[in-house]
């Protein structure tokens, strides 16, 4: 495999203006080195930089002799200054990428590009070409659902401090792009850009406290209320504007995307989520949304100044504000009427008042939000009808979308917990209600049925004097803050209850029993009347995922199950999962058991008129569903998405996508444009899917690969070349996420949690959740004469599963770095070892490189997007110096005769490392 050299690759970058911005950017890191530090960290900082570009351009082993030897001079001191002017030049650079992708899509419009590669406006130009009529896009959108689901997990290192400083930054950079300046005040941007950078030279960094939940659910608010709320308006007035414009219908966009959070419902693994947490979560969520809503009324009621005197308002807008001044008190009605002419106002008023006393759910406050929407939209029918449609497009319709999109809830909480604690509560409840014994032994057969009979049974198992453990109590009062969130916050605040690793009917049935314990399932004469949440099946691992449809199939002809369904509407809410099916069969089986149990999913759904929904458990990285979301949706199995999904939004990728608004509202509109058009092949075409075409080859593609890679995750020394070869142990202790790394401490690597895992292997740049298996699955197919390199080819360009699969595969190998990988085999205390298990990596590293390029017919990775290709080969001579020294100082941290003190200080650079690479990497977890 051919990597082009650095200075051949400078010299053909094209993006002058990214070029400019960061040479600016690392200019003025440079003095400040000098200012804040001294001449020595400077130049220590500019000979690593020189040493890395040089190993990369031609490696020698004197070079790299050169680099351990520099950094071998280092102290702690100096080291973590070092990582740290590293650490913050890719900050910078990262910063100017995110401009400079604005600046493109800006020179897109101003060029009139109106088919950009993943729009809403090539989505709906595709429509257009085929012929949609107004009814059928009309129908379209309104079956659509989109819900990112925000999530806590320890792949974001960033703290929200230096998060605030990333977005003034790039606020500068933008600033200076977009506006006509004058030279006092570029000069006062540059000053600006010099204190953010000096503020950020200053500022810790890293967290020396152990991170929270209050901490993440903080930092997730962050996004809402900063970034998210006011770009929603925008996102629709551009859809809006296209129906028009493109297909020339007179549409109004119905609310597409609804939001979602993990933080604070999840309970995987999670002992510091408490019943008590979630319901904090859930107020705050609804305190901080009525606030934002409070803020815009505001704005609305300086605005909307007309008045009776020169313009009319429809006879339902008064009619609504003599209806709400009979409920209020005559104080209240007196100070409304001060101005009658001015009648917007006074329902603005109206509403505000109605707001204020719904945070505390007091009497004349609003039920629910659509409630809340039914007056703005009766403010906005007014000003249509009377010669203000304008006024009613650009002022009120925002706070429309704004609250059909969120609500009283901000976001709907999702409830997750492991299969295995709840069979536990369930075994508890039978035993002490004197059931059964043992139920955890009992077939899958007689849990089943014995599960059937108790849900439909009137008889509770327990009452408030049960003596459970605290445990079972936990989970049964998990289930009992939906009910409390749909009562208290919002009838949608929390729906969804998630079982991870849910592998048997049992499972899925042992939730549906403590349902009913916990008043979420209302029973009568032996027949469940009413239900009132959804319970999703989280299926993980790869043999979960080849059951997955028998389960369900199973589930859908029990009594019980199929009662609980009717009455959620015969919709069925299922989950899979990227990350554990990733750690536990390798990159390639697992996307394609993942593609297979969709469509067996779908097949089935449609079998029995049931609503499929998928909720797609994504990463960042490409070994946990990473990679572009737009090519990433459209490779999903034809026919499988019907205007409802979920997606996870993980770690890093959320600062990543969501911290500038721009950059915000294109990921919602990747999303979105994939989402119209998956839904409208769907729902109006008939297709045949690639995968009947190319099952057979890759049936066995696949199975080579799974058994390709679980020969070296269960080779006898893999375990230990893992726990060596790797910073698993710093990951394990650094403050960049609150719940444990290992559901259990154990030495099998099936309980390590899949985030972690894919972390660590970034890190130490081997990055095999990403790739391994490929190659040989490939190679070994076309050797066996099972397929040739034309058919691959041809497979490549005709399959979106395959062409996206081999993309992502592509950008991870390009990520990878066998260079600096050996380097973390002199942290293994047993050198034949480690080369071993090392040996078989870089083997395959080099066949997944060989096949790739055959596939694609590129001489080098990603000569097909050379823009990223450059990002990323850019990016590596930096990163190289904070792996050489994670790695020194990795050893210091191993050392058994360490003092408390020196490992904490140790372990503070350490930190600093895992940052500073993540930075430089990107999508790592």
């Amino acid at each position: 495999m051919s990597k082009n050299s650095i200075n051949r690759l400078e010299e053909s970058l094209q993006d002058e203006p990214l070029k400019r911005d960061i040479k600016e950017l690392g200019v003025i890191l440079g003095k400040i080195l000098i200012e804040q530090e001294d001449y020595i960290i400077y130049e220590t900082v500019e000979k690593l930089r020189a040493l890395t570009k040089k190993l990369r351009t031609s490696y020698s082993k004197t070079t790299r002799g050169e680099i351990v030897d520099l950094i071998s001079r280092l102290d702690l001191s100096k080291a973590y200054k070092v990582v740290r002017a590293f650490s913050i030049y890719f900050i910078l650079v990262n910063a100017a990428d995110e401009v400079h992708r604005i600046r493109r899509q800006r020179s897109n419009l101003l060029e009139a590009v109106i088919n950009e590669n993943g729009s809403i406006a090539e989505a709906f130009e595709e429509l257009k070409k085929e012929k949609y009529t107004e009814k059928m896009v009309d129908e379209i959108l309104n079956s659509i659902e989109i819900i990112p689901v925000f999530t806590a997990h320890p792949t974001e290192a960033t703290r929200q401090t230096t998060l605030r400083k990333i977005l003034k930054i790039s606020q500068l950079l933008l600033k200076r792009e977009l506006m006509i300046l004058t030279l006092d005040e570029i000069n006062e941007i540059k000053r600006e850009l010099q204190t953010e950078i000096t503020l950020l030279w200053q500022s810790n960094e890293i967290r020396f406290h152990k991170v929270t939940v209050k901490d993440e659910i903080q930092s997730g608010m962050f996004f809402f209320k900063e970034v998210l709320y006011d770009i929603i308006p925008d996102f629709y007035l551009s859809i809006n504007s296209k129906l028009k414009t493109i297909l020339n219908f007179d549409l109004r966009s119905p609310s597409l995307i609804k939001f979602g959070s993990w933080m604070g419902g999840d309970r995987d693994g999670h002992p510091f989520i408490t019943v008590d947490i979630t319901k904090e979560t859930l107020l705050n969520n609804k305190r901080q949304i009525i606030n934002l809503y409070q803020n815009d009324l505001d704005l609305l009621y300086t605005s909307l100044s007309s008045s009776l005197n020169i313009s009319k308002a429809s006879r339902s807008l008064e009619q609504s504000i003599n209806s709400d001044i009979s409920l209020f008190d005559k104080d209240f009605s007196d100070n409304i009427l001060r101005d009658p002419s001015e009648i917007y106002r006074a329902k603005i008023f109206q509403i505000s008042y109605k707001l204020k006393r719904t945070v505390n759910s007091e009497e004349f406050g609003y039920k629910k939000s659509s409630e809340f929407v039914d007056d703005l939209e009766t403010i906005y029918e007014s000003f249509s009808k009377n010669k203000g449609k304008i006024i009613a497009d650009t002022v009120v319709l925002p706070l429309i979308y704004k609250v059909k999109t969120y609500g009283f809830r901000l976001v709907a909480l999702d409830i997750r917990q492991n299969a295995s604690l709840i069979k536990e509560a369930v075994s508890e409840l039978l035993s002490y209600s004197e059931v059964v014994e043992n139920y955890s032994l009992l077939p899958e057969v007689q849990k089943v049925n014995l599960l059937t009979k108790e849900i439909l049974s009137s008889r509770p198992l327990k009452n408030n004097f049960s003596e459970l453990r605290k445990s079972t109590r936990q989970i049964i009062e998990e289930l009992s803050v939906i009910k409390w969130g749909k009562v208290n916050i919002a009838p949608n605040a929390c729906n969804d209850y998630i079982i991870s690793n849910c592998s048997s009917v049992s499972d899925v049935l042992n939730v549906l029993l403590l349902a009913k314990e916990a008043g979420l399932v209302k029973l009568q004469n032996h027949k469940i009347i009413r239900s009132d949440f959804d319970i999703l099946p989280l299926f993980e691992t790869i043999e979960d995922l080849r059951r997955s449809d028998s389960v369900m199939k199973e589930l859908f002809s029990n009594k019980a199950y199929m009662q609980h369904l009717l009455l959620r509407e015969k919709i069925q809410k299922i989950m899979i999962g990227y990350s554990d099916s990733n750690k536990d069969g390798g990159i390639v089986t697992s996307n394609y058991e993942l593609y297979k149990a969709q469509i067996n999913l779908k097949k089935l759904c449609d079998a029995g008129s049931i609503e499929l929904t998928l909720f797609h458990g994504r990463g960042g990285s490409i070994s946990r569903g990473g990679g572009p979301v737009n090519q990433s949706i459209l490779a999903q199995p034809y026919g499988t998405i019907e205007g409802k999904i979920k997606i996870t939004e993980q770690g890093e990728m959320i600062s990543s996508k969501y911290l500038l608004p721009q950059i915000a509202g294109k990921s919602l509109e990747l999303m979105t444009a994939a989402i119209i058009t998956a839904t409208a092949r769907t729902k109006f075409k008939s297709g045949v899917d690639k995968f009947e075409l190319y099952r057979d080859i890759f049936e066995n593609i696949s199975q080579s690969a799974f058994e390709h890679y679980r020969l070296l995750v269960n080779h006898p020394n893999f375990f230990s070349y893992f726990r060596n070869a790797t910073p698993i142990d710093i990951i394990e202790q650094i403050e960049i996420g609150s719940r444990p790394s290992s559901r259990k401490k154990s030495k099998d690597i099936r309980l390590l949690r899949a985030i972690p895992w894919v972390f660590t292997w970034t890190q130490n740049r081997q990055t095999i959740s990403g790739w391994y298996g490929f190659g040989t699955a490939i190679h070994k197919s076309i050797n066996e004469n099972k397929t040739g390199w034309g058919s691959m080819r041809k497979m490549y360009e005709e399959w979106e599963f395959f062409k996206t699969l081999v993309d992502n595969i592509e950008m991870v190998l390009l990520k990878t770095d066998m260079i600096i990988g050996r380097e973390y085999l002199t942290l293994c205390e047993n050198q034949k070892i480690a080369n071993q298990i090392f040996n078989l990596i870089n083997n395959e590293y080099d066949l997944s490189c060989s096949a790739i390029l055959k596939i694609t017919g590129e001489n080098n990775l990603l000569d097909a997007n050379k823009s990223l290709q450059r990002s990323i080969l850019l990016r590596n001579p930096y990163i190289d110096p904070i792996s050489f020294i994670q790695v020194k100082f990795v050893k210091q941290f191993r050392k058994k005769n360490l003092s408390k003190n020196q490992r904490e200080i140790l372990l503070m650079l350490l930190r600093s490392t895992v940052n500073g690479i993540a930075s430089g990497v990107r999508n790592t977890g």
